[in-house]
């Protein structure tokens, strides 16, 4: 008696969430370039003085040991964590405002995506919870060069693909 009353609960459940993930994803696809933008956290937190060349090289000036300092800590990390969704529904935008771009870049940007929260929330437990920093600068050092690299990646997006958007992009940025 429990266990099909238990069935039916999880199946509405799972309907409702799934209503309520395509709603989102729905409202999503018709944002407009400037309500995306809005959701941007500036770079405040150090990024331009520990990238080679901002926006224009993935590469990194920075070393483990003092990429926490560099980035101020956790709110250079957050700024990334909330940034790099709406870096990809850029490049969505532009993808769809563009010509030409690629399924297979446009996932490895979601990837990317994936990866810098993946190492944000690491870097972050691996601070408060471990009395030693390394593990939490590792992270934080990965989750930094990811993010550089998803930048470039990003801005040649743009340049290549979407020229018309590329100085809103910059301007953006």
């Amino acid at each position: 008696m429990v266990l099909p009353l238990l069935q039916v609960l999880v199946t509405m459940l799972l309907l409702l969430y799934a209503g309520h993930w395509r709603r989102r994803q729905v409202k999503k696809a018709g944002e407009s370039w400037e309500s995306i933008v809005a959701r941007l956290h500036s770079n405040d937190w150090g990024l331009e003085e520990i990238s080679e060349r901002y926006l224009y090289s993935g590469a990194i000036k920075a070393t483990t040991r003092e990429i926490w300092k560099k980035i101020e800590g956790a709110k250079g990390l957050w700024a990334m964590y909330c940034n790099a969704p709406v870096l990809v529904q850029l490049a969505d935008y532009a993808a769809a405002h563009g010509e030409g771009v690629s399924e297979e870049h446009l996932e490895s940007l979601r990837s990317d995506a994936f990866q810098i929260r993946i190492c944000v929330l690491m870097a972050l437990a691996q601070h408060i919870l471990s009395r030693s920093s390394v593990a939490a600068d590792v992270n934080a050092h990965r989750a930094t060069e990811i993010y550089s690299a998803m930048l470039n990646r990003l801005t040649l997006l743009f340049q290549e693909h979407s020229t018309m958007l590329f100085p809103r992009f910059l301007e953006a940025m």
